[in-house]
């Protein structure tokens, strides 16, 4: 037999408010208070139902998250982030993994239809427009991480992606570097083509012309990046003296196919990444790299989306469209040209 809340207050001697604002981890509760109500939900066992608890409200109290992999730190810390703001509303989430394969984010979208969750928070590709559209337009309450919105009338949440493009090539522009070679991501995601564009701008306000040999495609993995380094100084040899990765797995592979060629860094390739993934700051040598705030992009999607679902408001409100800023993190994996 599932125990009530009203069963916790009456034997904490609290009120059923004082049981909840302990559980959802409120204030407004005395240390002595919380830690004896604390111990009077261990002792029955008592967890609530979300159900339930929206049954007055028609609401699931249940939000999906759909996002391409669980691999690396990436999504892990946007879904933390998520999960801060749920858990402390009283919200469940549902995750659906769907590889970036657009068969894959609609089965996971009926799912959560299916499950009836009150919102969701989308990583969704190229050419799932149509698709986006139609939720909105069934007044369906979402939020789009890590795109542009593409003109659809939705909130969207995104890393200033063009802005960590060109802070990272500039950075190494300025440390005297002209040849630099570039390994691009998935060319159909919106964040890779932005972080090429900002390579682009920067070089071209340097005045400096690109060469199409010096753009390297990727895919956001290890090895993406250690095979197409590796063949270029198969077909060119070293005739660059900095590499810009768009994210750090990349910038990691590149660092084994320099070293397999006896290349040292920083001392004859410079090379700047895009996270500031843990592991950055243990790679010989650590990696300079553009820093985005990961989990405050969930915590920010939760709350766009939270309050959507709360206000009631579906059609009809302004599209918000937050833009987080990066920062450069200085390590060792990249110094000036003169000094080499």
């Amino acid at each position: 037999m599932n125990v009530t809340i009203k069963e916790v207050a009456k034997k904490a001697n609290v009120s059923i408010t004082t049981v909840s604002r302990v559980f959802n981890g409120n204030d407004g509760v005395s240390p002595k208070t919380r830690k004896r109500v604390l111990k009077v939900i261990e002792e029955l066992g008592y967890s609530p139902s979300a159900m339930a608890s929206g049954l007055k409200t028609n609401l699931s109290k249940c939000i999906g998250i759909a996002v391409p992999d669980a691999l690396g730190d990436f999504y892990g810390e946007i879904i933390d982030g998520i999960e801060s703001v749920t858990a402390e509303k009283g919200y469940n989430v549902i995750i659906s993994l769907n590889h970036r394969i657009i068969k894959e984010e609609l089965a996971g979208v009926n799912f959560f239809k299916a499950k009836k969750v009150d919102g969701a928070i989308l990583v969704t590709t190229s050419g799932d427009d149509d698709y986006i559209h139609s939720l909105i337009e069934g007044g369906y309450n979402i939020v789009l991480l890590d795109r542009d919105p593409h003109s659809l009338n939705v909130d969207t949440v995104k890393i200033d992606n063009f802005g960590g493009g060109y802070m990272a090539t500039e950075y190494l522009l300025n440390l005297g570097h002209s040849s630099i070679l570039v390994i691009q991501g998935i060319p159909f995601i919106d964040s890779s083509k932005e972080r090429f564009n900002g390579y682009k701008r920067a070089l071209k306000n340097k005045g400096i012309k690109i060469k199409s040999q010096f753009v390297l495609n990727g895919n956001f993995t290890v090895d993406s990046g250690y095979l197409s380094v590796k063949k270029y100084l198969d077909n060119y040899g070293l005739d660059f003296s900095a590499i810009f990765a768009t994210n750090d797995q990349m910038a990691i592979g590149a660092i084994k196919a320099l070293n397999d060629k006896g290349i040292s860094i920083p001392e004859q390739v410079s090379i700047v990444g895009f996270d500031d993934s843990y592991i950055s700051p243990y790679i010989i040598p650590p990696l300079t790299t553009i820093k985005q705030r990961r989990e405050e992009m969930g915590k920010i999607a939760a709350e766009l989306l939270l309050d959507r679902i709360i206000s009631g408001h579906k059609k009809g409100r302004t599209p918000r469209q937050v833009i987080i800023p990066v920062e450069l993190i200085k390590r060792e994996s990249a110094i000036s040209l003169s000094s080499k």
